[in-house]
């Protein structure tokens, strides 16, 4: 079994939005999974502030990013030239890239989709779903 002390996957900000959304939510399990380290951008956060919309969904959200660890922003000038993103999810990328990041988390299918299974810079992008079904073992009972 690998070590999986200090695994740092950055989460993007749908993730992080389904995460706090609801108390049950399956990738949830992203502070569950031992040594593993969930890391955002002050980007995502605001991005998923910006669009918390009830009480419940706020305190949760509050709450894992208590449990995450908050990079700074970066220039998008460190996305390689070949790697066409729209203006707004560069800077997920970008500060993915900028962290060193093992993995790039993202439900985003329409602009990362053609992304999944790559690495970018040193970061492997993977959807969500791919990245639980692989670690899921990791799980504590």
């Amino acid at each position: 079994m690998p070590n999986f002390v200090g695994l740092r996957v950055f989460l993007d900000s749908n993730v992080l939005f389904s995460a706090s959304l609801d108390e049950g939510s399956r990738f949830q399990n992203f502070w569950r999974i031992p040594g593993v380290v969930p890391v955002v951008s002050q980007y995502v956060v605001g991005e998923v502030t910006r669009n918390v919309r009830f009480a419940g969904h706020d305190t949760r959200l509050a709450s894992l990013l208590l449990r995450t660890q908050i990079v700074s922003d970066a220039d998008v000038r460190l996305i390689p030239p070949n790697v066409a993103l729209i203006a707004k999810d560069q800077p997920i990328l970008a500060a993915a890239i900028a962290a060193s990041v093992d993995y790039l988390i993202t439900g985003d299918k329409s602009h990362f989709g053609r992304l999944y299974g790559t690495r970018v810079s040193g970061v492997y992008i993977i959807s969500p779903a791919d990245f639980l079904d692989q670690y899921e073992d990791r799980f504590p009972d």
